[in-house]
């Protein structure tokens, strides 16, 4: 095949260059093994299907009170929302007034019922946890596949790959949904407050402060745990080893693998807004499931790449790092021709 090169060189600069070659890559990995998206999307929607069940019934029973006092909070920013579609720049006053008093009134609702609603919501975490870890395993699936995509151009049985790896699949899941939780509690947090603070002095900025929050915290996620979870999954190493040497890329790697994540996720909040709208949400289930292939391709080219090795995007085009470029060239220059 002919030999495809890139510019990674770990002694030079960030440059922005370089994480979008690494995306390209990615991109034209995850295209090649398409067919995958399917086969995750079937896997994810039972899952989905009956944990949403589980969630459905516990509301309907123990939080309809709480649903009824935050209905007018979400009509109040589904309003809002639409009137900057349509272009009004600024939100008028009697909506703002209006999602200020209903959020008021959510927020007096909680304080007045604690007890009950910490505990259906630790039941919802429990099925939430239950939900991310079963849900994972398919990830980690498609990331054991695109590897043999990469390293060798096999293509191998979708669940006969996923329970013979089921194992350290388990187990980096159970850690991994613990992680993902707790991060995310995190980040509600800090979103709750700083949304009860800008919608009393600018709620115009609501919705763009969340969406940056949000992004930023998806972003440095993904950048943190992607090659703790090619680490266990791929490399074999233990949970001790692979967070030891994943979980803080070297500065480096850092910010590139950084600028690659963020280009991705900013790109699936825009195609997921965008089939929202005009698909009305059909097409979100699509591009979800494919951007879940492309993070795996993307820790699995940053993985290659930190690793010093080479790998496949398709049967004409290898990528190879230039510290093995470097070496067979020093082994032509020993032979005589």
């Amino acid at each position: 095949p002919d030999l495809a090169t890139t510019p990674f060189d770990a002694e030079l600069p960030f440059t922005a260059e370089e994480s979008v070659l690494r995306v390209i890559n990615a991109l034209k990995i995850a295209i090649n093994n398409f067919g995958l998206v399917f086969k995750n999307l079937l896997y994810k929607t039972i899952i989905f299907i009956v944990f949403a069940t589980g969630v459905w019934l516990t509301l309907k029973i123990s939080l309809k009170p709480f649903i009824e006092n935050l209905q007018p909070v979400i009509q109040d920013i589904i309003e809002i929302i639409k009137g900057i579609v349509r272009g009004n720049n600024e939100v008028s006053a009697t909506d703002s007034a209006s999602l200020n008093a209903h959020f008021n009134e959510f927020v007096q609702y909680l304080k007045a019922h604690v007890g009950s609603i910490a505990a259906t919501g630790i039941i919802c975490v429990l099925i939430i946890y239950l939900y991310r870890f079963v849900a994972g395993i398919s990830d980690a699936t498609l990331m054991i596949l695109v590897d043999g995509h990469m390293s060798s151009l096999s293509h191998r049985k979708y669940l006969g790959v996923m329970f013979e790896n089921l194992k350290k699949i388990v187990v980096y899941q159970l850690i991994d949904a613990v992680l993902a939780i707790v991060y995310y509690s995190i980040v509600c947090a800090i979103e709750y407050f700083l949304v009860g603070y800008l919608i009393s002095y600018a709620p115009a900025v609501v919705l763009f402060v969340g969406a940056c929050v949000l992004v930023f915290a998806a972003t440095l996620y993904s950048t943190c745990l992607s090659q703790v979870m090619t680490n266990m999954i791929i490399g074999g190493m233990g949970v001790k080893a692979a967070f030891a040497k994943g979980l803080f890329p070297q500065r480096k790697y850092f910010w590139k693998m950084f600028a690659a994540y963020l280009s991705v996720i900013i790109a699936y909040v825009y195609l997921a807004v965008s089939s929202i709208v005009f698909t009305f949400g059909v097409g979100t289930v699509l591009v979800s499931s494919f951007c879940a292939l492309m993070i795996v391709a993307m820790r699995l080219v940053d993985y290659y790449i930190i690793h010093v090795k080479k790998y496949f995007i398709d049967y004409d085009n290898i990528i190879i790092p230039k510290e093995l470029r470097e070496n067979d060239e020093q082994l032509l220059n020993k032979v005589d021709i």
